[in-house]
């Protein structure tokens, strides 16, 4: 092959020996090719969305939460999780029965897996500002906003009542709750309890609120 061009002969191809046009209808479609990718990069209309090349590729259609869905028998687009399968993540499956049974044995045998270090109390502490502190109160007195607003009894407090709660029926509690304490499973990873139990147990030491004198009866008005 001596000329510059296409001679791809045994192929079919026609045989070009004009160097001009090869080199003329090149240099026509790199225009073309420049023109269009800067074209497609213009923000002329900041608003538009651009173009997606068959967007049915990447972007499957999805069916809404709670609607109906012919997919399934029931019609439910909302499925419950395979039998006997459990979240990924740091999800373990907790042994004790929501009895009083199971809040007793958890007291004796549960035990905080997490290490006890100043990062850990801290997040706990910030996890129970959130999560406890408008019944707890601020250093789980009892004196929590929904208690101050009358419309609930306050719980027990840490450092007198609830001062010698074992770690295992805190946990025991988060996990199911009890009396009027709903459950917190559904809003707390384990860790996350476990964080927050480890600031609980630094409420329970501090010093419990002197009990208030009797009044002296014999004391003249």
């Amino acid at each position: 092959m001596k000329d510059f061009g296409f001679r791809i002969l045994n192929y079919g191809f026609k045989k070009i020996r004009n160097r001009k046009f090869v080199i003329r209808n090149g240099l026509v479609w790199v225009a073309a090719f420049i023109v269009t990718v800067i074209s497609s990069c213009t923000n002329d209309l900041p608003n538009h969305p651009g173009y997606e090349f068959m967007p049915d590729m990447y972007r499957s259609p999805s069916y809404e939460t709670n609607s109906i869905n012919p997919l399934f028998a029931d019609s439910m687009t909302n499925r419950l999780p395979v039998a006997g399968t459990i979240p990924r993540g740091d999800y373990l499956p907790y042994p004790y029965p929501a009895t009083n049974e199971g809040y007793e044995a958890a007291g004796k045998e549960l035990k905080n897996p997490l290490e006890k270090t100043e990062a850990n109390v801290a997040e706990g502490k910030r996890l129970f500002e959130i999560f406890c502190i408008h019944c707890h109160g601020p250093e789980g007195q009892g004196n929590g906003s929904i208690v101050a607003n009358g419309k609930f009894p306050p719980p027990p407090a840490y450092n007198n009542q609830l001062k010698d709660l074992p770690e295992g029926k805190m946990f025991h509690t988060l996990e199911y709750g009890k009396n009027m304490m709903g459950s917190h499973a559904s809003q707390l990873t384990q860790k996350e309890r476990w964080k927050i139990i480890m600031w609980v147990q630094q409420l329970q030491k501090l010093p419990a609120a002197p009990a208030s004198a009797p009044a002296d009866s014999t004391k003249k008005s």
